[in-house]
């Protein structure tokens, strides 16, 4: 954070010089950090794979591959900088943090600080978050960093304090210049002084993670494969994301030779571009490919700007897009639990944002002025700090089973029209006139990527996305967020019931208490839905060691909290919980503004 001018702003360190004048008048010390700290997370963890079994196998989570994140968007620093949020309630948020283990918030920036708000999201869920330091071009910030011990320390103790102070678990080195031979020794010499002070500072949850960019010559060459010339690099820290222009032989390779030098697996982070340059596969709605791939020799992954799905086409198809991009990786990925014991687990479902912030079910409104004169809006926020506990599965029916690419002549009829308007403009004739005749002859021919679901369609040209819904679509039951309205924050879960004899499963969690657990469940039903809705209201569907539990309300009548909103309790004679779901008695559509579960109360009438 750069000025105690703009304290409530997050923003990057852009040279040495600015992080040491910021550490010399303390001014990291005095931001008002707000992060919480990491949640801690069970020792175990489901294979995305087996998600729709009714009691997935539990493995245990340390020796299966891991699954990192690298946040990069339009240069950072967004509306995300700002930790109390914006009005910006349409800018990208990510809530797929039950499959990942650490999140990297990424920019050009020489050292990327991340914004409180992903910070706060991220440990909400048990992931790990870490900063980015980098170095690009004829840049020569490591010449004066390993010019001796004292120095390559001074930088190390900064990074660690910086990491301590905003409550952040490490960093990802990203050198993308060359370093001078001499220099390589110190290069190693910090890397493995900077891994360890993290681990005795920041504890044993502290990650250091090398990009694949120089190697020990010092050389700035992308090796795409873990080998003799980076491994000095890799042992010296906790892991290395491999550049992305790997091929399958590489992948066996970095697999063989991390056996050779008796180093983990599992701590090579395969790059996977998003955004394609050469990643197998070529990212986007493909990206599975690469991920069978990285996952067929065992090894991690490290996304690259998932944010794709935002910047590439814009804020309009993000939420389908989000949803269909990482239903495809879901079967290579991890589901990790997070613990809760003797605390309350509650979610209203927030993404941390929304068009209108809700309280209780009622709108908030801004006094604004328009045209000289006082007038109340809706309060539109994007503040990623009041993010509520996540699903933990992907909405259902979205894997592709077809996708094909083609070629799509385009007359370009607009070009011609417009070729012809500047034809008609120009005097001079001539050879001119008969190359813009042959240039409006020339068709253009585009790409077009062709997905297909059990659900839809969906048609890809460039960064134009078009969704087409099947007639024939399963009867089976599915859930959407919604941010028409909501109970507590910017939104809520619509739940669709074709099949009352199925749940909605909808968390995995290691909750445990000393007393007997008591849920909470506040719903609103669609208008379409019969009158009498005490019949129908939600049963409330709890596993526990290995059973599932189908509990109805403690009360057959609900509690209404307003037009809209009804509360139902349940009591239970359970003191562990592993998963949460919902159903309901017949076909129906409803909408889930909150869960809580919590040690049991007694309640007048028990």
């Amino acid at each position: 954070m750069a000025s105690s001018l703009e304290p409530l702003v997050s923003a990057p360190f852009k040279t040495l010089s600015e992080l040491y004048d910021a550490l010399d008048v303390g001014l990291m010390i005095d931001f008002p950090s707000s992060a919480k700290w990491l949640r801690e997370s069970a020792d175990y963890a489901y294979r995305g794979s087996d998600i729709n079994k009714e009691f997935p196998r539990k493995l245990d989570r340390l020796v299966q591959p891991r699954t990192l994140v690298c946040h990069d968007m339009k240069g950072g620093y967004l509306e995300d900088r700002f930790l109390r949020g914006s009005t910006s309630h349409d800018s990208y948020v990510f809530y797929h943090w039950n499959v990942i283990d650490t999140f990297v918030y990424f920019s050009h920036h020489f050292v990327t600080i991340p914004p409180v708000g992903w910070i706060n999201a991220a440990h909400s869920h048990g992931v790990k978050v870490l900063g980015t330091v980098i170095t690009e071009g004829n840049n020569d910030t490591w010449d004066v960093i390993l010019e001796s011990q004292e120095s390559l320390r001074r930088f190390a103790d900064a990074l660690v304090l910086i990491a301590k102070c905003y409550q952040f678990e490490g960093w990802l080195l990203n050198v993308e210049n060359t370093i001078k031979r001499e220099d390589v020794d110190n290069l190693v010499i910090f890397m493995t002084y900077l891994t360890e002070r993290s681990h005795i500072e920041l504890g044993v949850v502290s990650e250091i993670i090398w990009y694949d960019s120089v190697i020990n010559s010092g050389e700035l060459s992308w090796q795409n494969e873990l080998n003799d010339k980076n491994k000095e690099f890799y042992l010296a820290c906790d892991g290395i994301f491999l550049n992305y222009n790997w091929t399958e032989s590489r992948l066996i390779n970095s697999h063989k030779y991390s056996l050779e030098i008796d180093c983990g697996v599992t701590n090579i982070y395969v790059g996977l571009d998003v955004w394609g340059r050469g990643c197998p596969g070529g990212g986007g709605l493909n990206s599975a490919y690469a991920m069978n791939l990285i996952r067929k020799h065992g090894l991690s992954v490290a996304i690259f700007a998932p944010g794709w799905t935002h910047e590439h086409f814009g804020p309009s198809t993000f939420r389908v897009l989000e949803d269909l991009f990482w239903a495809q990786l879901f079967p290579y990925l991890y589901v990790h639990v997070p613990i809760y014991e003797d605390e309350t687990f509650k979610t209203s479902f927030c993404r941390g944002a929304g068009p209108c912030y809700y309280y209780n079910g009622e709108e908030h409104f801004n006094l604004r002025e328009i045209n000289g004169e006082g007038t109340y809006g809706k309060k539109a926020f994007y503040n990623l700090r009041v993010q509520q506990p996540q699903l933990s599965v992907p909405v259902p029916h979205l894997q592709f089973t077809r996708s094909i690419q083609r070629a799509i002549i385009d007359n370009n009829k607009d070009s011609k029209d417009k070729i012809n308007r500047d034809r008609d403009a120009d005097d001079d004739g001539g050879n001119d006139k008969a190359d813009k005749d042959k240039e409006a002859k020339k068709p253009e021919t585009r790409v077009e990527h062709v997905y297909e679901n059990s659900r839809s369609t969906v048609r890809i040209r460039s960064n134009v996305i078009s969704f087409e819904n099947k007639l024939s679509a399963p009867d089976d039951n599915t859930f959407e967020f919604c941010d028409i309205f909501s109970f507590e924050g910017g939104g809520c879960l619509k739940l669709v019931t074709r099949n009352p004899r199925s749940y909605h499963r909808l968390f995995f969690i290691h909750f445990s208490s000393r007393q007997f657990i008591q849920a909470t469940i506040i719903y609103a039903r669609s208008e379409s839905n019969p009158s009498n809705e005490s019949e129908n209201s939600p049963i409330l569907v709890l596993g526990s060691n290995g059973l599932l539990k189908w509990i109805l309300p403690f009360s057959t009548d609900f509690v209404r909290l307003n037009d809209k909103w009804k509360k139902c309790v349940y009591l239970t004679d359970l003191k562990t919980v592993d998963q949460i779901g919902v159903s309901f008695q017949r076909q129906c559509e409803g909408y889930l503004g909150s869960i809580t579960l919590e040690k049991r109360e007694h309640i007048h009438g028990e």
